[in-house]
């Protein structure tokens, strides 16, 4: 167990409570938030697997000010991580990133400012870890080295990502006595392990908060053909009058395609995807989170980072990959707690184009893969509770029926298709 990084510095007067009130306006802590903060706080390694929705931001930004030093936050892309630099800083916390896009001098400003103490939270992306540490690394500047999206580590998660297989030893030069704290919505049993061992954590306490979304109706509808598909999309979005929505399509081509379709039809919608240039995506996100913007249709590149409260309706236009994306991506509706729409509309062909987009993965990955979209099949296919199904393929157990999902008559795909005039 590593020393307690924070515990000789903590301000009697700074206590989580009066941090979280003054500091981020809330009152209380929502479930497993005090149990994490607490665990980091006595300098003890950390995983956290909080639902889409759970403020797992809190976690690592809360104890940067309750102990006074900066932390070091591992952030997969790189709209992303702006996006929290930008949150961060509207709440008041000294925040800035790093990543490829910076030039020299903008870096070096950076530096300087985490040299100098003068930043509560750093940004990090994967590949900027090897330049941080050479520059960084006798500084001990970081009291907490804390790990975003943590379920890219594993190669069983839904997001794998080959560049964070060299956290851990980035770790040991930038943190190696501080606490390290991995926080993500999706990891099942297996992927919690892989986690776990991957970044070497050492006598970790493990907080799984609940899946349960009581207010995401969950529903799912067998199409046939694209066209109708197409017809279903629009006939949804034309009955959700209030909030925004996002639609999720397989393919770049896709979502682009689906996009335009819908502004013909006059709806009026964006497409996003990694194929559009930073500043367009940048465009099309700010729209979308300003409410200028409705409907933004996506691949999962618009999954992480989008924090909206009033998304009422998210549609999956086709399957996707696995049930940890699916949890992912429907945690995008219903934030504010009040009742929110998820649709599923699915067709055995969509597992064989997920099947054919995993050819060249090395044979494991590639089983992995195909189990994984084979088992969304069966899940959207299936008759029982949904709520219980998703909860269950992360060991949670949920009563039945649920009364928030289409096989326990919370919701009806129909009655959804017939607001907009389906």
């Amino acid at each position: 167990m590593y020393q307690d990084a924070c515990a000789g510095e903590v301000d009697e007067g700074a206590s989580p409570e009066r941090v979280l009130l003054e500091r981020f306006g809330h009152t209380g802590f929502r479930p497993g938030q005090r149990e994490v903060i607490d665990s980091v706080l006595s300098g003890r390694d950390t995983l956290a697997i909080l639902p889409t929705g759970g403020g797992k931001s809190v976690t690592y930004q809360l104890p940067a000010l309750v102990c006074g030093r900066c932390s070091l936050v591992i952030s997969p892309l790189v709209a992303l991580m702006r996006d929290q630099v930008s949150q961060a800083r509207r709440r008041g916390l000294r925040a800035a990133s790093v990543d490829s896009t910076l030039d020299v001098d903008e870096r070096s400003r950076v530096l300087a400012d985490v040299r100098e103490g003068s930043l509560e939270l750093l940004y990090a992306a994967p590949e900027a870890l090897a330049h941080l540490a050479a520059d960084l690394g006798e500084t001990r500047a970081f009291g907490m080295f804390a790990v975003d999206e943590a379920h890219c580590i594993s190669q069983w998660g839904c997001d794998f990502r080959p560049d964070y297989r060299t956290l851990a030893q980035a770790r040991t030069v930038l943190a190696p006595t501080s606490p390290l704290l991995a926080v993500t919505a999706t990891a099942t049993a297996r992927v919690e392990r892989d986690i776990a061992a991957s970044l070497g954590m050492r006598d970790p306490f493990v907080f799984r908060g609940s899946f349960f979304r009581p207010n995401l109706r969950l529903c799912a509808l067998r199409k046939d053909g694209a066209r109708d598909g197409r017809e279903a999309v629009v006939a949804l979005l034309q009955g959700c009058t209030e909030g925004s929505a996002i639609v999720y399509r397989l393919s770049r081509a896709g979502a682009t395609s689906l996009a335009g379709w819908l502004r013909r039809r006059g709806i009026a919608a964006h497409a996003y995807h990694a194929g559009l240039d930073a500043e367009h995506r940048a465009f099309v996100q700010e729209e979308f989170l300003s409410g200028r913007c409705r409907v933004v249709v996506a691949t999962v590149a618009f999954g992480m980072g989008v924090d909206k409260p009033d998304v009422r309706l998210v549609v999956h236009a086709e399957l996707p990959d696995s049930l940890e994306s699916y949890a992912q991506e429907v945690g995008r509706a219903g934030r504010d707690g009040l009742p929110s729409d998820c649709v599923l509309l699915y067709a055995w062909s969509d597992v064989r184009r997920r099947e054919a987009l995993a050819r060249d993965a090395p044979p494991d990955r590639r089983a992995y893969l195909s189990a994984a979209v084979r088992e969304a099949y069966r899940f959207a296919a299936g008759g029982g509770c949904r709520q219980r199904a998703l909860c269950a393929h992360f060991g949670e157990r949920v009563a039945s029926p649920c009364g928030a999902c289409d096989a326990c008559g919370a919701v009806s795909p129909g009655r959804l298709l017939a607001r907009g005039g389906w």
